[in-house]
Order: structure tokens, then C-alpha cells, then sequence
């Protein structure tokens, strides 16, 4: 299975804050061979060294715990909770309109992942609105 298709695969909520927490410490204790693809900057090309994983996900953890004003979690999914081989992650405050189910739904800020990722959001990102005839020539 290719990364897209792991992508769009099948993913479990995580939706208890505590389940949250449970998660993240378990891939900070097997920090080794990941890779963390922020969505808003250019995709990694090698996995990360473990100091370096450890440190961007207790970055992300904080991010999490600062800004997500919630009592439940319901923004961390994995493929699996027991052995995680990928993990999508959207920023608290950047939810977007819509929900995941969606015709276009937000992206997800975090990819960590054990295989190379690919140009998800070129792939799966919103798709640009084709601007009409009237409002190509005049901007209200």
C-alpha cells in the first residue's frame, strides 16, 4: 500500500484527551525511524534523527494541550493505537468550516509516518475555485 492509499485509508479517533496523551507519549518512546511532515512546509526527505522526533513532538504536544480548548480530543487519528505506523494530526485552531466527512475536508497539519511521505496536499488538498466570468474582470 502506497503512502496515499495509507492516507485515505482507515484511521481510529482518538477522542479522550487522556487516550491523546497516551498516544503521543507511546510514539515519544519509539522515536526512532519517523518522519513528521508539517503540511504547511516542504515534505521531509529523511527520517528524523530521535532527538529531533522527540523534540518536534513535545512541540506538537504542546500545541495540543495549549490550544485545544476542548474536553475531549477528537484531532489526533491513527491506523492503529497499539502499534502506530501513521498518525495524522490537525491543529487545534485550524479546523477549517467543514467536518471530515466532508466533500473537502481540512487538512491535517502533522503526518508522522514510518514511510516517505508523498505531496498529500497537492494530491488531497482543496481544489482552487474556478473564479466565474463576471467576477474574473471585476473584484468586488
Amino acid at each position: 500500500m502506497d503512502y496515499f492509499q495509507k492516507f485515505k485509508g482507515r484511521f481510529i479517533g482518538i477522542m479522550q484527551l487522556e487516550d491523546c496523551d497516551a498516544l503521543l507519549q507511546k510514539l515519544i518512546d519509539m522515536p526512532d525511524d519517523w518522519f513528521i511532515f508539517n503540511t504547511l512546509q516542504p515534505m521531509p526527505s529523511e527520517r528524523l534523527q530521535a532527538a529531533d522526533f522527540i523534540n518536534k513532538m513535545k512541540h506538537i504536544k504542546s500545541i495540543i494541550d495549549d490550544e485545544h480548548d476542548e474536553r475531549y480530543c477528537g484531532i489526533v487519528y491513527a491506523d492503529d493505537i497499539k502499534n502506530p505506523t501513521f498518525v495524522k494530526i490537525f491543529h487545534p485552531k485550524n479546523l477549517g468550516k467543514t467536518c471530515g466527512s466532508s466533500e473537502n475536508p481540512p487538512m491535517p497539519q502533522w503526518l508522522i509516518s514510518k514511510e516517505q511521505p508523498m505531496d498529500v496536499v497537492t494530491e488531497f488538498g482543496p481544489k482552487e475555485e474556478s473564479e466565474g466570468f463576471i467576477s474574473k474582470y471585476l473584484k468586488f
